[in-house]
């Protein structure tokens, strides 16, 4: 069973028509209509691809800092390292898939892939701890 691509877009039968229309199905296969266009797709990957690099930097330095330095090492600024690790892990896990798909113009992934990609950017996000530091002050 073919349900269009993610975005709610309607699919499109290799050979030209809409999927759905009026009339007997034409010959061929059913193929997902792009979404943007293939310059959107280059802009989307050089400003996920900039997030991904500057947030790995930016966490992997708030981590360095915190390893080196033992007078950082207090509660609130080991809230702050949680914050950093799991936004790590974002950048990480969360950008890559979505990076990837932009490069090819496209989601590239399977099934596996797209729940992988929810799942883990759901659960880094979530256990990132940003509610704690709002509590503690």
């Amino acid at each position: 069973m073919y349900s269009g691509n993610r975005s709610g877009g309607q699919g499109f039968w290799e050979g030209g028509g809409a999927a759905g229309a009026e009339g007997p199905a034409p010959a061929g296969t059913l193929s997902p209509a792009p979404l943007f266009s293939p310059g959107t797709y280059e802009r989307l990957a050089l400003l996920l691809g900039s997030i991904g690099l500057l947030g790995v930097g930016n966490n992997l330095l708030v981590l360095v800092l915190y390893y080196k330095f033992p007078r950082l090492r207090t509660p609130t600024h080991l809230f702050l390292v949680n914050i950093s690790l799991s936004d790590l892990l974002v950048s990480l896990f969360g950008v890559t898939f979505t990076f990837v798909s932009c490069l090819r113009n496209g989601w590239v992934w399977d099934t596996v892939g797209c729940v992988w990609d929810g799942f883990s950017s759901s659960l880094f996000e979530k256990s990132s701890g940003h509610k704690c530091i709002y509590d503690a002050f």
